[in-house]
C-alpha cells in the first residue's frame, strides 16, 4: 500500500494549472475578462490533455500484454483525425482536369 504523503506531489498540480494558465493568458491580453476567459480555455484543454495521458497511461498499465494494440489503434485514430482535414484541403485546391 502507498503511504498518502507519496501522492501529495499530486495536489499541486491544480494550483499550478491555473497559475500556469493566468499568467499565458494575461501575456496575450489587457482585460480582465478576457484573461479569465483565455486562462479558463487554456485550463480546459491542459487538463484535458493531462486526463487523458493519465487515462493512457492507466489503461496501458492495467493491461500490459496488449499496449502494442492499443498503440496500432491510436495512431489510426490520430492518422485519420489528423489525415482526413488535410486530405479534404488536398481535393479542394487541386484544379480540376477536363
Amino acid at each position: 500500500m502507498m503511504p498518502l504523503f507519496a501522492a501529495s506531489i499530486y495536489f499541486h498540480l491544480p494550483i499550478f494549472l491555473i497559475v500556469f494558465s493566468l499568467v499565458y493568458s494575461a501575456t496575450r491580453h489587457d482585460r480582465w475578462d478576457r484573461i479569465f476567459m483565455e486562462a479558463l480555455g487554456w485550463g480546459a484543454r491542459v487538463g484535458g490533455f493531462l486526463l487523458m495521458v493519465g487515462i493512457g497511461l492507466y489503461v496501458a498499465s492495467s493491461i500490459p500484454d496488449y499496449w502494442p494494440y492499443l498503440l496500432a489503434v491510436v495512431l489510426i485514430v490520430a492518422v485519420i483525425y489528423y489525415g482526413l482535414p488535410y486530405y479534404r484541403r488536398l481535393r479542394e485546391t487541386k484544379p480540376a482536369t477536363k
